[in-house]
């Protein structure tokens, strides 16, 4: 009797000259890619699955005996140093781990969140680490209890453990720092109270003036959206006011790169004619002539305790344990306090 012929297995090629569409957009749309238009990504996804592609995908999954084969990482941003940084080192962790990552960026948008979560939840995610955006809906939060999933930066109110930059002591000590160098007059930009670290950040701001014995009006306050372009704008805002301040403090990477590019502008020099303190990658801003004083926030630690915090999760739901490194679930281990380092963008007021 004959050999039955072994079907062969449906790749994405198969699948991409069926569908009369590249190879590159048939992964897109398979791996849950927010640059597939979503009508296409589901055309793409059931034709895989009417191929037994789909299928063949999980059988594999199964074969090497896991249940985590992917999870998510959903953040609003990554030309951000935080979101970049700790994008590259969760990957690498969860990798490490046999478990891989998919990556997808709402835009701060919260229906595209939407959208992207659901797709997710389509492509069968066995979790997901994430950090909202900043009017996450309602719809998007009852989502996300189907899944175990992890906060990172921002709280959203949702019923699950997070990994947070404990950012209120450091605020506090940055405008203590500013106020012992004599500056009584401090610009603030940062992230809207909206979000659980913006909210944090600005008590930060507060709790320092009053430790330093300032008044209230001795920190002007802007709190535009995290991106590199708003830093630019409100730097700007801040150095017009009258009388102008003699320091900025900032409270967010994005923001730090724009406010950064908005002092050259200015043509005002470090710290002769303003002090600057910035906040995220100490390494980046090291590079700025003179360095930049900088609230240095541990990102790899931030990935490193996101990881282990989800992939306890998935062991929980799994086999009933919590990977090495458990007990994170409590609040405060899960908070990481960023430093301080000061360097010589901050001295006195007129140097």
């Amino acid at each position: 009797m004959a050999a039955r012929t072994r079907r062969a297995e449906i790749g994405v090629v198969d699948l991409a000259r069926e569908l009369g569409i590249s190879t590159a957009t048939v992964s897109r749309a398979l791996n849950g890619s927010a640059a597939v238009r979503p009508e296409l990504a589901e055309r793409v996804r059931q034709h895989a699955e009417s191929r037994g592609y789909v299928a063949n995908r999980l059988a594999r999954a199964l074969s090497a005996n896991t249940s985590r084969a992917f999870v998510g990482f959903m953040i609003p941003y990554v030309d951000t140093p935080a979101y970049s940084a700790v994008a590259a080192e969760l990957a690498r962790l969860l990798s490490a781990d046999g478990t891989q990552m998919i990556l997808t960026i709402t835009e701060n948008d919260p229906e595209r969140e939407l959208r992207q979560l659901r797709e997710l939840l389509a492509s069968r995610v066995a979790g997901l680490v994430i950090s909202t955006s900043t009017g996450v809906l309602e719809d998007t939060k009852r989502l996300l209890t189907r899944l175990p999933v992890v906060e990172l930066h921002r709280a959203s109110g949702i019923d699950a453990p997070g990994v947070f930059s404990d950012d209120e002591q450091t605020l506090a000590e940055s405008v203590l720092h500013l106020a012992a160098l004599g500056h009584r007059r401090i610009g603030y930009l940062g992230t809207p109270t909206a979000l659980s670290n913006g909210e944090s950040r600005l008590r930060g701001v507060r709790r320092g003036t009053e430790l330093a014995g300032l008044g209230r009006d001795a920190v002007t306050v802007c709190l535009p959206e995290p991106t590199q372009e708003n830093g630019y704008r409100g730097a700007l805002e801040l150095l017009g006011r009258s009388p102008a301040p003699t320091a900025l403090l900032i409270g967010g990477g994005a923001l730090s790169i724009g406010a950064a590019r908005a002092v050259r502008a200015s043509g005002r020099r470090l710290p002769d004619d303003l002090s600057l303190v910035v906040y995220g990658d100490p390494s980046w801003f090291a590079l700025s002539d003179p360095p930049l004083t900088t609230i240095a926030v541990p990102y790899p630690e931030l990935a490193s305790r996101a990881a282990r915090l989800l992939l306890g999760r998935l062991d929980g739901v799994a086999g009933g344990g919590l990977a090495a490194g458990g007990g994170l679930a409590g609040g405060g281990p899960n908070l990481i306090k960023p430093e301080l380092i000061v360097a010589g963008s901050t001295g006195p007021p007129g140097g």
